[in-house]
């Protein structure tokens, strides 16, 4: 995980466990605590996935994908995606594959990692490619986009483009119905302009403030909950407190198995805004 200004570091271990706190007065949090989460978080899951009279058919869930991509289905199965129990259904469309995941019991398509322009999909967004394009160039000075993408993540879609400045890469993610810069990488995030990143914060004061959001930080405990209880399994390894365009978020990176996903979790109201596997 990036080191940050605003990092929470490690101090201390005790007895073959780890303690953390903000660089400040923020009382420490024992992560073996915050990992009990994980037992909650699996017994929910069974439970729900136990109930089966509340899930769609495969076949409901074929025709929601389908309203993303128009193709021939291939396989749909049952698996889990950040703890959420989900149909995963692979369409095949101008010879390409596209996995896409729908909630078993909503119906909602909550993610299609692979690129959805040239379908149907991208006359759904508000934000063209070209606009998202000239947004994500405008918070530098200079560069070039190499790479475009858009994909549907947590259930909004995401337009990922990559930028290359000054020999550097690095992926800018606009939000596709908003336009809102969602995500800048760390690669390429200190060639930001001072004008744009003072004008993010000054936008996300604004936000904040208009709507009524308490201006009251929430604990490193309560970040940890949210992205264990979002993630739906696995641990807290890490825990750190930054500033992504304009925005106070706690990146939280949580393993489980093989694998570990950064959770960015907004400081003040707790929100998810960005998952990063």
């Amino acid at each position: 995980m990036k080191k940050t200004m605003l990092s929470i570091a490690v101090i201390s271990i005790i007895g073959g466990t780890s303690a953390f706190a903000l660089a400040g007065d923020e009382p420490t949090a024992d992560l073996t605590e915050i990992n009990q989460t994980e037992q909650n978080n699996t017994e929910q899951q069974t439970d729900s996935a136990a109930d089966e009279s509340d899930r769609i058919t495969p076949e409901q869930a074929v025709d929601a994908a389908k309203t993303i991509v128009d193709g021939q289905l291939d396989e749909v199965e049952l698996d889990t995606e950040n703890g959420r129990l989900v149909y995963e259904v692979e369409l095949d469309y101008m010879d390409d594959d596209y996995d896409i995941k729908v909630d078993a019991y909503t119906g909602e398509v909550v993610k299609v990692d692979d690129d959805l322009l040239g379908t149907g999909a991208e006359q759904q967004v508000a934000i063209s490619i070209e606009e998202a394009e000239q947004k994500a160039l405008s918070l530098f000075d200079g560069g070039t986009i190499d790479d475009r993408e858009l994909e549907k993540k947590n259930g909004r879609y995401v337009y990922e483009l990559e930028v290359e400045i000054f020999d550097e890469d690095g992926d800018v993610y606009i939000d596709a119905e908003s336009g809102e810069v969602i995500h800048v990488e760390s690669d390429i995030r200190g060639y930001m302009t001072e004008g744009n990143s003072s004008q993010a914060s000054e936008e996300q004061h604004t936000e904040t403030n208009e709507s009524g959001n308490s201006n009251e930080q929430i604990s490193s405990q309560k970040a940890a909950d949210i992205a264990l209880n979002h993630v739906g399994k696995g641990h807290v390894d890490d825990i750190e407190l930054e500033r992504e365009n304009g925005m106070l978020v706690y990146e939280v990176e949580v393993e489980y198995g093989d694998d570990d996903v950064d959770v960015y979790v907004d400081a003040f109201t707790g929100e998810v805004i960005y998952v990063d596997h």
